[in-house]
């Protein structure tokens, strides 16, 4: 079912952005250092040492004053002596995440020169592929730590060898190496079994290892390795899949009242299951990609990205009216109990539907009517998979629906595939007219354009777009603290930083808004589109920290 209120919403993207980033945690300062390596060997057989030599310490650097200081610390395993490592995405980029505003300026990578003493920084590298769905990402050492260019051919860097995750089964013994928060700045081993495998609708059955080995934040990118000291999978805290929820345990909250969240605060659980495991397997194209120096794309859609085309094949039935009489104010809140009619005091009205054939990343557009007149179009990126139940709300501002016969018409894909049309339903209101009022499909334009930071011209990855209510302007929203019935339809920027509103009504006033975390927000009041202004205009707007 759909989010009931965009409340929800935003608490789903907050637990993400605070399960995404790698752990912060107390750095070392960032010294220039010339390693000294002398094990060029690849890893097998187990050796512990091996295994240890060519787990490294990542370091998110940003630019203050001119000088890069550290953010926050992740893990990677070294691929090859050339030094290609693997990691998480939300370590080395976490714009491909939706997080642009913790995207950092360079990548330290930090090496053990002894087992027993926090690694030592000494390279920066550059990302080569980075799979935000996955969360997974291939990093590439470019220059020393003081920005000295590096020979690749004679950097002679201890590496792990690829195993294959699919010959991965459960009770396998699995070694976990990484730097964890626990375990200060020195490398920390663990060693566990292969407890299970979870699925993920676009992935498969064996998308996440799950592991009775301890894993906590900073682990996150390290090595997991299988007894013979082949690389099987990458730890990632906070996996979380479209079936399951995030987890961590994270510093997020200033529980000693210090007046500053830091490591001296008890870690907040964010709750479902913890050691997770990407299998290796799925860093192959983004591996070879790296290696052949071609550009990677992912074939996944993420959350908010509208990504796929849709098949043609969409097709949704047995459309029911769901309850609403729970709502409030500030948002519908519908169940599951069916209705034949709505009261004058019903502040929206919902629909449920089975549907078919859908596929996760493509456009989903929803007609709503009244008395046989279109009143509000919604578009969305789909993100609940192939087949299932659905819920969907038309709202009024928190004021009482008009009177009248509704009827729910619903679109899929770039082709907007019809794939269905609910029974009407009366509702004996009498309020005022609901959002964008709107005669037929040519009474609508489309906005799109990039969103990008205004300091760096760098697209930004995961902003949201809001379109306001009629009349709404944007000081209005923020002072009624940016309410759900304010919002006629919202979308988040893809990995481009591109976006597009569809279904915004001709000759109605409507503001546009781009919000970014760590940004200031960006409106528009008032706009306008008369009779005579084209289908589609081109917004692009740069956002300030």
């Amino acid at each position: 079912m759909k989010s009931k209120s965009l409340k929800h919403f935003w608490v789903f993207l907050t637990v993400l952005s605070i399960a995404a980033l790698a752990c912060k945690a107390a750095t070392p300062s960032v010294e220039p250092v010339t390693p000294n390596n002398t094990n060029t060997n690849p890893t097998s057989g187990g050796n512990s040492s091996n295994l240890i030599a060519a787990t490294v310490q990542i370091f998110g650097l940003f630019d203050e004053g001119g000088e890069l200081v550290p953010g926050y610390v992740g893990s990677g395993t070294v691929l090859s002596p050339s030094g290609l490592i693997l990691t998480n995405a939300h370590v080395a980029s976490p714009a491909s995440q939706g997080d642009a505003a913790n995207e950092p300026d360079a990548l330290g990578v930090a090496i053990i020169v002894s087992e027993d003493k926090p690694a030592v920084p000494s390279y920066i590298a550059e990302v080569l592929a980075v799979d935000g769905f996955l969360d997974l990402a291939v990093i590439q050492i470019r220059s020393t730590i003081n920005g000295s260019a590096v020979d690749l051919n004679s950097l002679n860097m201890p590496y792990v060898q690829l195993g294959n995750s699919d010959n991965v089964h459960v009770g396998d013994n699995i070694n976990i190496y990484g730097f964890p928060s626990i375990g200060g700045n020195t490398i920390t081993f663990t060693k566990g079994t292969v407890s299970g495998f979870s699925s993920e609708s676009q992935i498969g059955d064996r998308a996440w290892i799950k592991t009775d080995a301890t894993i906590s934040g900073g682990n996150s990118g390290g090595l997991a390795a299988d007894a013979n000291g082949f690389i099987i999978g990458v730890p990632t805290i906070a996996a979380a899949s479209r079936e399951t929820e995030t987890s961590d345990c994270r510093q997020v909250q200033d529980t000693n009242g210090d007046g500053t969240v830091n490591e001296n605060d008890s870690c907040v659980p964010i709750g479902g299951f913890l050691n997770g495991i990407r299998p290796v397997n799925l860093a192959l194209p983004l591996i070879e990609a790296a290696k052949s120096g071609k550009q990677y794309t992912s074939s996944f859609s993420q959350f908010g990205e509208t990504s796929n085309p849709g098949n043609g094949n969409e097709s949704a039935g047995n459309f029911v009216w769901l309850d609403t009489s729970a709502s409030n104010t500030q948002g519908c809140d519908f169940n599951d109990s069916l209705v034949d009619s709505y009261d004058a005091s019903a502040l929206c009205i919902a629909a449920g539907f089975e549907y078919t054939g859908m596929a996760d990343g493509e456009l989903f557009v929803e007609h709503w009517f009244l008395n046989g007149e279109q009143v509000a179009e919604y578009s969305y990126p789909w993100e609940w998979g192939e087949s299932g139940l659905f819920g969907t709300f038309l709202p009024n501002e928190g004021d009482p629906m008009p009177g009248g016969k509704y009827r729910l018409e619903i679109f899929a894909g770039d082709s907007q595939t019809p794939l269905g049309s609910s029974s009407e339903v009366t509702v004996s209101g009498g309020g005022s007219t609901p959002a964008q009022p709107s005669n037929s499909n040519a009474d609508t334009v489309s906005v799109y354009g990039l969103v990008y930071d205004a300091a760096t011209n760098k697209p930004l990855s995961g902003a949201y777009v809001f379109v306001l209510t009629p009349g709404t302007a944007y000081d209005e929203w923020a002072n009624d603290n940016y309410g759900d019935s304010y919002i006629v339809s919202y979308l988040e920027t893809n990995a481009s930083g591109e976006y597009k509103i569809t279904g915004i009504p001709r000759d109605t006033e409507f503001t546009i808004v781009y919000a970014a975390d760590g940004y200031y927000d960006a409106s528009a009041d008032n706009m306008v589109a008369g009779p005579s202004d084209p289908e589609e205009f081109e917004l692009n707007v740069g956002l300030n920290k």
